[in-house]
């Protein structure tokens, strides 16, 4: 594995190193070009235009700087685990408390759930099951029968202040446990959900080890990119964090140490990403976090296209939250400087997205001021290298790093997962290609997520819906997403009309602009093919899919 690790490691400076000359070849290229237009006010106005976007585009192009990183470490991942440390070969087991923190989730996923937390590898006397309900008595109160009838702790609270983070501090003020894990009511835990987690406390200062979730809903292609991006997370992300101890909770198949979490005080409750935000704190302030990459529960994705979106703005708009509230407690934090980046490249990830939309946005603006005024002041300058256009520099890059990464993870999960097997060569180019497209056109959606929490504004927790529903939506999400994508259509008409011009005039600008219009259409596509698609499946768990997958 070393040779891999050194193969990426060269790519990512090489990367670096071509990017620093991008920057200073760029500048200077613009300074001549506007040395000969200066002091007039379009010129000013110009060249500023022209530096923000060179600023625009090196931010956007060295997050693919981090991708080789990731990748290239990850491939060093090695399982750090013993089943015979303090905690398992002692004569008394710790006490584990497992926790589901619930709000309106369906009886029939969270039964089976709790089913499959009652027969873990695990002296029953030694593990309690909580269930936290945030949920109104009437909407929950079958699930409460069941807890009473399985001898489960049930704790309803009578506000949902610090939503799910708040749920589970309260509950730990009036239970006892040395061990806490977390999971959500939808990803069934693995009988060797416990027993593997404590296995990989093998250092005094560990306070999280995660384990790896399963996601075995994958009917179709949106639910196949959605299983994708938790693929991506886990084969490349925290392999990578893994080895360097510095893992993000996923917010779920997780175990926790008890006593060093309340000596941080408790999961952080001004976010909308508590787990990933609570992660950065323990390590920013000197605690370690361990990845443990074998499967510890079976969970879904989202069903329908509006559950997606609203699950992806979550995480976008609470982890760019942390960056406007934590930024400088990172920097200054206890932990490595390889994990701090690490820390700041995760929470500047989302603003990427919007600044990407915002350079295509003025690129079009720049290039339809010159085309209909005539004002060369407006153009965009970049050198050329021979044949090669640098103005493309920043596209082609992430979008190859990004294709690389999730090459490397399907490469790894169809090792794992049979059902990635069986799409064989075909439907690995189809997830890939539409995860791709997917992952670009979220970005139309997320930009109020960013700016929003960039302002501050302050949201409600929008909760995940865990169930096959009958159709993708209430009416009214359906009418704002439809709305949404017409508006976002007739944004692709004008990059469609940028497109055509800069075709007929061999401009390179011509690649920003196709793919600017490429992924605003996506959205209505989605939008026909499912605004009227009925479901009348029944509501169906983790442990449903894996049946029929087996059948």
């Amino acid at each position: 594995m070393k040779w891999k690790k050194i193969l990426w490691y060269i790519l990512a400076y090489s990367l670096f190193a071509f990017l620093l000359f991008y920057i200073i070849y760029s500048s200077i290229e613009i300074i001549q070009v506007y040395r000969t237009m200066l002091p007039s006010g379009s010129a000013i106005v110009g060249l500023i235009l022209n530096f923000l976007i060179l600023l625009l585009e090196l931010f956007s192009a060295f997050f693919s700087v981090f991708i080789y990183y990731y990748i290239g470490s990850s491939s060093n991942y090695t399982l750090l685990k013993d089943d015979n440390n303090k905690f398992l070969k002692s004569n008394s087991l710790p006490k584990v408390a497992v926790m589901f923190p619930l709000y309106r989730e369906p009886f029939t996923v969270v039964s089976q759930t709790l089913e499959g937390a009652m027969n873990l590898d695990y002296p029953k006397e030694k593990y309690e099951i909580v269930v936290c309900d945030d949920s109104p008595a009437e909407h929950s109160s079958e699930i409460e029968s069941f807890c009473k009838a399985n001898s489960i702790t049930f704790i309803r609270r009578k506000n949902r202040s610090g939503f799910k983070a708040g749920a589970i501090n309260n509950a730990l003020k009036q239970i006892e446990c040395d061990f806490l894990g977390i999971l959500d009511a939808d990803h069934i835990p693995t009988p060797n959900f416990i027993r593997t987690c404590l296995s990989g406390f093998t250092e005094e200062d560990i306070v999280l080890v995660q384990g790896k979730p399963m996601f075995v809903n994958q009917d179709d292609y949106l639910m196949r990119s959605s299983a994708f991006i938790q693929s991506q997370f886990y084969h490349i992300y925290q392999k990578s964090r893994g080895t360097r101890n510095g893992v993000i909770f996923a917010g779920t198949t997780g175990l926790l140490r008890v006593d060093l979490l309340k000596e941080f005080g408790g999961f952080l409750e001004d976010t909308l990403a508590e787990d990933t935000d609570t992660s950065f704190m323990l390590m920013s302030n000197g605690y370690k976090t361990r990845y443990l990459h074998e499967i510890c529960s079976k969970g879904l994705v989202p069903w329908n296209p509006v559950s997606m979106v609203n699950q992806v703005w979550r995480w976008t708009n609470g982890i760019t939250s942390i960056f406007r509230k934590r930024f400088w407690k990172i920097v200054k934090g206890q932990n490595k400087t390889i994990n701090k980046i690490d820390i700041l490249s995760t929470i500047t990830t989302p603003i990427i997205g919007t600044v990407m939309i915002f350079v295509y946005v003025l690129l079009f603006v720049m290039y339809m001021i010159k085309e209909f005024t005539g004002l060369a002041e407006f153009a965009f300058i970049r050198p050329d290298l021979g044949v090669f256009p640098l103005l493309l520099v920043a596209p082609i890059l992430i979008s190859l790093a990004s294709l690389i990464m999730a090459f490397v993870t399907w490469r790894r999960e169809e090792k794992e997962d049979r059902m990635i097997r069986l799409r064989g060569f075909f439907g690995m180019v189809w997830t890939i290609t539409a995860f791709y497209l997917l992952m670009m056109t979220a970005q139309y959606f997320l930009v109020w997520a960013v700016i929003s929490a960039l302002l501050g504004v302050k949201k409600e927790f929008d909760r995940t819906i865990k169930v096959k529903t009958k159709t993708i939506g209430k009416m009214s999400q359906k009418v704002k997403y439809t709305l949404w994508s017409i508006g976002l259509l007739l944004v692709a008409g004008a990059f469609y009309f940028a497109s055509y011009r800069t075709l007929l005039a061999n401009d390179a600008l011509f690649g920003w602009f196709i793919i600017a219009a490429v992924t605003a259409t996506i959205p209505m596509i989605i939008t026909i093919g499912h605004f009227s698609k009925l479901d009348f499946t029944k509501d169906k768990t983790a442990a449903d899919v894996e049946r029929e997958y087996g059948d």
